[in-house]
């Protein structure tokens, strides 16, 4: 007989002796009994006779009639509701008429009135009678089960636990229209939903850990009487699943603390206690996104009911909006889709607005609604004249939630939406925020200049951990080699294209310029490439898939580069695969209108075949893809790699450069858990991106660090509101600037040529401002006022100026246009692509195996304390660089990079980064400082000698012809291309010496006219 090390009895007295200390009281006197009603009668009787105090008449009736209905109810989803919401009972009092009073069974506002109670080892009846370890019951309606095991065995207890769950469920299912969720309490302590099972069917439910706020495991925060009361109203619901089974819907840790957090942001603003209406949640793809916008549309419905409350759930793409639509219907015990729709159009929209804005002025009118809307909706060109008289609403009690806050929220729908609801809430969600010059998830929605980034924060390695994401196997993979094509070769393909061209002669390119205007983008289009990676993909698909238990999705570089995969792994896998038919794999793509023949041919054919347009067929494949047996490959472009949740897809086969957020969105549709699915399988077909992936996780994770923080905000944000008045301000004096030296206002200009339309007038005007002794002054003053305008992102205020930035943009294109005449241009683009058709790809093979599991991404982290005045140096230095053109400065700025990698990797130690940092730093200093002292000249053959000694090894100190040229060229008022010509002449004389290779000699001329003295005196 097995010793048991610590008896379960132990067990049982510890889980009796925290729910003492929480609040709930042991159940004495129903000892032995078997319950055959399930609920506990004369407590529940008593009890709605107090919580009910607002029914008079009839109450002991009214209550008779409530828990009759409530014993006698067979569906699961209608008791949850009477739980959450009462029972709504009508009496018939004939000569009275008919008497109605909702019969609340719990009160959520006042804990105090209800009976918390446990049962140990109480009987119900059944099919078999059933004895769960606990049972407890509020007013007398059970509505947790605990199943004890012991914490120390050499089997996992816990799942001993869930398996017994599971037969409770089979065996008393009547039980379990009432119990909601069940906690298993073994070696690990964990919690599943409940609900009954008279069919047996075999479930697959995953079981949680719970977390208290501060992210420490703690089951029994879960059990407060406070959290069950909450967890009821507000986060349980029942639902269908994409395959239409019924579900239930439970919170995770991650998304209830993040629903709670944001909550407590929009009471806080509604309660006037803060000035604050935004915030962000940032949570990893898997970690339930769109529940987490459910939820909390469902608790701001249910709290602020009596304020006429409205909730725009606002997305950016079709497939995220068909999807929102579908689990909303499909969601049950909801309150807030009562009144939920989906805005059509433009039409609709209008007049939602235009009720909200109604109801503010007249209180007999009462507006509330949670309403699904695409942001392309608001749109100003199709709400122009609306928004001219209809102006902004004023009301509070709006909430925006904003799913994929990364995408659309820097341009026109994202400010007129500002615009319109001034004063609303916003809350952004997103697994991949972005930060760019022109586009910040962070400014958009939390408050980086304060040091807030974001409400809640769950990353990749957080998600695996807790097992809500699977981890991913990366397999490299790259053709082993690359034939390419002679100089005659490439010679020939020029004159076969351009035989009928005016400027044939002209055109002249050498392998080794074609070789560096092809990127790795432009190979990875090649027929040749597509070919042996299908021919690679169709080797693997059975061992990648577990001979399909799971599927695969192949991610190519474009279009086109779909239409081929399908017609190559059609081609492979019917020699590789003995029952193989054409309906294994399906291309997902968007159909535009005049595409590319080829696209064109390929749509007619499909729709031809099956007998449906594309659209129709584009849904059916990727519902099919994850209900169905087939499709079992999707070959896909842009499509699918966000937001689309297939548990079925384990295998992604990645032959696209992506990088950055696009990279870490498309990889995660391989990481949702499923039955026996370990972990998804990343297979890179390009060679690079598992570095561009560890790039991306590294940058991420500097916002979890509290000093690189501290110098994020300190050095990129800034306050948006302050951008705004610099916009202003300097319009103002670049108008007095425009008027000094056109002669004419600004304004006047503007409205002038909408009149007349006359480009001859412009294009004088345009001649003016460049020949006056003022140019560089205004066109600084231009090019600032367009990046003023561009970094305020979605910024209510600059609704009204937009078309003052098209203006301003248009000015800057005429003078650019003036100053740069057309020449002739090579057609690398063209030749290019043909080029490309003529490389062959050998077989691919595997190079390298990377599993990003817990453990690395914790490496990547930065673990140690981290020098603030490190921080500081590099996000000062970048951020003073990134716009320099200047030779000496790209240098200073790449260098500063290199470290700034360094230093987030830990590849050197602090004190070497600090000291190479103080070198960068110094360097630029001086610059700077003898920059303001060099006339345009002075400053160019600065920086030619310095480009010349650090890139191309010459040593030389002077360029005598070159710099009296210069010195001619800055007393001109206009520039010529005939002067920048002369340049190249005399600089290839000057660089005699230094370069003796002619052909070498030209194109250095060349590049330093074009890349350092043309941004110089242009």
């Amino acid at each position: 007989m097995n010793k048991m090390p610590i008896p379960e009895i132990y067990v049982h007295n510890d889980i009796e002796e925290n729910l003492n200390k929480l609040g709930w009281k042991e159940l004495e006197g129903y000892e032995g009994e078997a319950f055959s009603n399930y609920i506990i009668k004369p407590i529940l009787e008593e009890q709605l006779k107090i919580i009910n105090d607002h029914i008079g008449e009839y109450k002991d009736e009214f209550i008779e009639k409530a828990i009759n209905k409530l014993i006698n109810e067979p569906k699961p989803e209608e008791i949850l509701d009477y739980i959450k919401n009462g029972i709504l009972i009508t009496l018939d009092k004939g000569r009275k008429g008919q008497v109605s009073n909702r019969v609340k069974l719990i009160d959520y506002k006042n804990i105090e009135k209800n009976i918390f109670n446990y049962a140990h080892e109480l009987k119900f009846k059944g099919n078999d009678n059933i004895i769960p370890d606990f049972t407890l019951f509020i007013n007398g309606i059970p509505i947790i089960i605990i199943e004890a095991k012991r914490e120390f065995s050499e089997k996992e207890t816990y799942e001993e636990a869930i398996n017994q769950i599971n037969r409770y469920e089979r065996e008393a299912p009547k039980l379990f229209n009432y119990v909601q969720f069940a906690i298993v309490y073994g070696d690990e302590k964990l919690y599943i939903p409940t609900y009954p099972n008279e069919e047996k069917e075999d479930r697959f439910k995953k079981p949680y850990k719970w977390k208290n706020e501060k992210k420490e495991e703690d089951i029994w925060d879960l059990l407060k009487r406070e959290r069950v009361l909450d967890t009821i109203k507000n986060f349980i619901f029942f639902s269908k699943d994409r395959a239409g089974r019924k579900t239930k819907i439970i919170p995770r840790y991650m998304q209830y603390w993040a629903v709670k957090k944001a909550y407590e942001r929009i009471t806080n603003y509604l309660n006037n206690k803060d000035y604050k209406n935004r915030g962000l949640v940032w949570h990893w793809q898997g970690s339930g996104k769109t529940f987490e916008i459910l939820y909390l549309a469902e608790l701001f419905y249910n709290e602020f009911k009596n304020k006429d409350p409205i909730v725009f759930i606002m997305v950016d793409r079709r497939e995220l909006e068909t999807q929102f639509n579908d689990d909303i219907i499909a969601l049950q015990n909801a309150n807030f889709k009562d009144c939920f729709k989906k805005i059509n159009s433009v039409e609709e929209l209008k007049g939602v607005l235009e009720d909200i804005k109604e109801s503010e002025n007249n209180p007999n009118i009462s507006e509330k609604g949670v309403y699904l809307v695409m942001m392309h909706k608001f749109d100003k060109n199709k709400l122009k004249d609306f928004i001219e008289s209809f102006g902004s609403i004023d009301k509070k009690e709006i909430l925006i939630l904003r799913d994929e806050a990364h995408r659309t929220e820097s341009g026109k729908f994202a400010t007129l939406r500002n615009k319109i609801l001034k004063n609303a809430i916003a809350i952004g969600f997103t697994g991949t925020p972005v930060h760019k010059k022109d586009m910040s998830t962070f400014k958009e929605y939390a408050y980086p200049q304060e040091g807030e980034f974001y409400l809640d924060r769950f990353f990749i390695e957080e998600s695996i951990k807790e097992g809500f994401t699977l981890p991913l196997i990366w397999r490299v993979v790259k053709p082993e080699d690359i034939k390419d094509i002679s100089e005659e070769e490439i010679k020939n393909i020029i004159e076969k294209l351009f035989v009928d061209e005016e400027d044939a002669d002209k055109i002249v390119v050498s392998k080794k310029e074609i070789a560096e205007k092809i990127k790795l983008s432009d190979l990875l289009k090649s027929e040749s490439s597509i070919k042996e990676a299908s021919k690679y993909i169709a080797e693997h698909i059975l061992e990648d898939t577990e001979n399909f238990k799971f599927k695969a999705m192949v991610v190519a570089q474009d279009r086109k580069s779909c239409i081929l995969f399908k017609k190559y792994l059609d081609e492979y896998l019917k020699e590789k695969i003995k029952n193989y038919n054409e309906n294994w794999t399906q291309v997902v793509i968007t159909y535009i209108h005049n595409d590319d023949v080829e696209i064109e041919n390929y749509k007619k054919e499909i729709e031809k075949k099956y007998g449906k347009n594309v659209d129709e067929l584009n849904k059916k494949w990727t519902e099919d893809f994850i209900n169905k047996e087939n499709p079992k490959i999707l070959i896909v472009n842009k499509k699918l790699l966000t937001g689309f949740d297939a548990p079925i897809l384990k295998t992604i086969y990645i032959h696209q450069f992506l990088k950055d957020y696009l990279l870490l969105q498309a990889s995660a549709r391989a990481n949702r858990p499923a039955k026996n699915k370990k972990y998804g399988l990343i297979v890179d077909l390009t060679g690079i991106l598992i570095e561009n992936y560890k790039k991306a996780i590294e940058n991420y994770n500097l916002y979890r660090d509290e000093a690189i923080n501290k110098d994020i905000l300190n050095n990129l944000f800034v306050e948006t509101s302050k951008i705004w008045e610099s916009f202003l301000t300097k319009l103002n004096e670049f108008k007095e600037l425009f008027k000094l030296i056109v002669g004419i206002e600004f304004d006047d200009f503007i409205v002038n040529l909408k009149k007349q339309k006359n480009s001859k007038e412009f294009k004088k005007i345009i001649s003016k401002i460049i020949l006056s002794d003022k140019f560089d002054y205004f066109y600084a003053k231009l090019r600032e006022l367009i990046q003023l305008f561009e970094a305020v992102g979605a910024y209510g205020e600059k609704l009204n100026y937009y078309e003052t930035y098209e203006w301003l943009k248009i000015i800057s294109a005429g003078i650019n246009k003036q100053m740069r005449p057309k020449s002739y241009k090579i057609p690398y683009n063209q030749i290019k692509k043909e080029v490309i058709k003529y490389l062959e790809f050998d077989t691919y093979a595997d190079i390298a195996s990377t599993s990003i599991n817990p453990q690395l991404l914790e490496n990547l982290k930065n673990k140690d304390e981290i020098n603030v005045i490190v921080a500081d140096m590099i996000y000062y230095a970048l951020d003073t660089l990134q716009n320099k053109k200047e030779p000496i400065y790209r240098m200073i700025y790449d260098r500063i990079n290199e470290l700034k990698n360094a230093y987030i990797s830990k590849t050197k130690k602090n004190e070497y980064v600090i000291n190479e940092l103080i070198n960068c730093l110094n360097a630029l200093k001086t610059y700077e400082e003898e920059e303001k002292t060099l006339s345009k000249s002075e400053k160019a053959i600065k920086n030619m000698l310095f480009y010349l000694k650090n890139v191309e090894n010459c040593n030389i100190k002077k360029l005598p012809l070159t710099e009296k040229t210069l010195k001619n060229l800055e007393d001109k008022k206009l520039i010529k291309p005939s002067d920048f010509d002369k340049i190249k002449k005399f600089l290839f004389v000057d660089l005699k010496n230094a370069i003796k290779e002619t052909e070498k000699r030209r194109k250095v001329s060349n590049k330093i006219v074009e890349e350092i003295i043309k941004p110089i005196f242009i």
